[in-house]
This record gives structure tokens, sequence and C-alpha cells, in this order.
């Protein structure tokens, strides 16, 4: 295990941050274990003892506390043949508001042949006059199962804050043995970030977005829906079949914690039913 010293940049706009991080994992004697980390501080990769039922698990940490204009963060996780992997965060990512240069988070995963990844974040709050880029990107081998979402909120609701400028993108890619099967592209700027009747938001301050990539997952869309129906009438929610092999799924609310009760209730039910894990979500969400 490395553990490199800051890198810290400097810009016009002040000092900036770099901070990279990688993991690789392996499996061999029917367990999973990590072959190669290393973590450029702000980053850093956790790797607690897993829980009863639960697989190898990774938590990524950001010691700065946040990410400000300027910062740079890289992840990348590689998971060989037959590893399983459940990644978290240590806590919820908060994006500062920022003088003028973009933030920017670029996470890659890369699934060897009937590798499993489950990756769920405990969110990402942005500030107003933040301006920020996340780009996610998976690598599946055919065999591969994937089980990775995210959850976004615009201002803490209970303390009273909004967003209505900055901006905030987030593109996801998904390749399956080298083909691009879907990509998303979320763009939200200026006035359009405000949650306001009138916004293009239409009263929405917070949203998830989740994946489900297996051989046959669009068999799973009638169950999908039917978990994802048990939320309140306040949390809109769908799902739909990409493909024979994928699922999206969404959540919209006006209200944060409602949202993770949402995401968290089917996230639960989905790891069980998928992966094989207990009915909750990852252990350093509950703690």
């Amino acid at each position: 295990m490395n553990i490199a010293a800051p890198a810290t940049l400097t810009s016009s706009l002040g000092p900036t941050t770099r901070g990279v991080a990688r993991l690789s994992v392996v499996h061999a004697d029917d367990r999973s274990s990590v072959a190669d980390l290393y973590a450029a501080q702000p980053l850093r990769i956790l790797t607690p003892k897993p829980g009863v039922g639960e697989a190898l698990t990774a938590v990524i940490a950001n010691l700065s506390g946040g990410i400000v204009g300027g910062d740079r963060y890289e992840t990348a996780i590689d998971l060989a043949s037959g590893a399983t992997l459940s990644v978290a965060a240590q806590a919820a990512e908060k994006v500062y508001r920022s003088t003028g240069a973009e933030a920017e988070n670029r996470l890659a995963f890369k699934l060897g042949d009937g590798a499993a990844l489950e990756w769920l974040p405990q969110g990402t709050i942005l500030f107003d006059r933040a301006i920020f880029r996340q780009s996610v990107g998976f690598e599946l081998a055919g065999s591969a199962t994937l089980l990775a979402g995210a959850i976004s909120v615009l201002g803490r609701s209970a303390m009273g804050e909004t967003v209505s400028s900055g901006r905030y993108r987030e593109h996801w890619d998904l390749r399956r043995d080298g083909k691009l099967v879907w990509a998303d592209r979320f763009d939200l700027r200026d006035a359009a970030a405000a949650a306001g009747p009138a916004s293009a938001m239409r009263g929405v301050s917070c949203f998830a977005t989740a994946l489900f990539a297996r051989r046959g997952a669009s068999g799973e869309l009638d169950w999908v829906r039917d978990v994802m129906m048990q939320c309140g009438p306040e949390t809109r929610a769908g799902a739909t079949a990409i493909d024979d092999h994928l699922l999206t799924m969404r959540w919209l609310d006006g209200d944060a914690m409602r949202l993770r009760e949402a995401v968290g209730h089917f996230w639960g039910k989905a790891r069980a039913r998928w992966l094989g894990r207990p009915e909750r979500l990852p252990v350093i969400w509950r703690i």
C-alpha cells in the first residue's frame, strides 16, 4: 500500500488540489483480496474488515473536508476475474462555491469476467455557486455484475440553503466488452438550478441514479418497479430496461432525507436479491 503526500497545484485563482486513488482486487482460493492500493492525499482508500455476509469493502475518504474550484480528483478501481467488492464513501462529498474554476471528480471502474461490484457513495452536496463536473465510467466484461448508484443534493435544505447559480455536470458511461451501451449526460446551470416551481427542476432539489448490469437484468424490471412504488407519493421514481442486460433507476424529490430513505429501501432489497448480501445499506452508511 502506498500513500503519497498531497499534490497542490497553483492557478490564477489560488491553490488547488489533485487527489489520486487506485485499487486493484483479485480473487483466489475462494476469496477476494487487495492486490494493489495507491493513494495521494487528500484521497484515501480504507479497507475495513467486512461485516458478516458482506464482500470485501473499500471506503473512499476525502481528508480535505470538501471540494473547491479547480480541484481534481481521480479514482480508478479494477476488479480481476471473479473478484467481488463493495465501495462506499466515508461521508457525503461537499462541493463548495467557486470563484470561477471548475472542480472535477473522475471515477473509473473496470470489472473482469464474473466480477461483482457494488458502488454507493453517500451523496454529493452542492453549495450555491459551485462549479463541478463528475465523470463516472464502467468497463464491464460480459459476465460481470454491477449495482451502482449515486445521490445528488442541491443545497442543504435543513440549513435553509438553496442553489440558484453555478454549474453541475455529471457524465456516466457504461461499456460492455468494449462497446458503449449507455451514456448519460446531465448539465444544470445558473437559473435552471433553482428548485422553485417555475424552474426546469420543478421543485426537485435532490435526485438519484442507479444501474444494475448483469446478463438477463431486464427480467428484473417488474420487480424493480414494484419495489420503487413502495416509496411515498412525494418521491418520483421510475425504472427503464436499456437492453437485456442493463436497468436504470431514477428518483427525484424535494427533500434529501426522504430521497435517501427511498433509495435505501430499494438498495437493501436489491443487494440482497442480486448480490446475496444482507438486506441493508452498506455499514458505513449507518455509522
